[in-house]
């Protein structure tokens, strides 16, 4: 069974907006934890790029994304 759109009701409301904002936050802290937690252990950890190749990213260029020093310390 197929579900209809009722056009009369906009499809992105402004509580769907919020609930996709905060799902979206949510995954970027995870993922930036895990990154760091990674880097942390000294482990190098791979990303793919825009053409499909893989690419190994050191922990010293994590703690640089985060703008974090080469040992993971702010910058200061």
């Amino acid at each position: 069974m197929q579900k209809t759109v009722d056009k009369a009701k906009p499809f992105m409301t402004d509580e769907l907006k919020a609930h996709l904002a905060a799902v979206a936050e949510s995954h970027e802290r995870s993922n930036r934890a895990a990154l760091l937690e990674h880097a942390r252990m000294g482990r190098s950890v791979c990303e793919g790029d825009r053409d499909g190749n893989v690419i190994w990213i050191t922990p010293a260029e994590i703690f640089a994304r985060y703008g974090l020093d080469e040992f993971g310390r702010p910058k200061g």
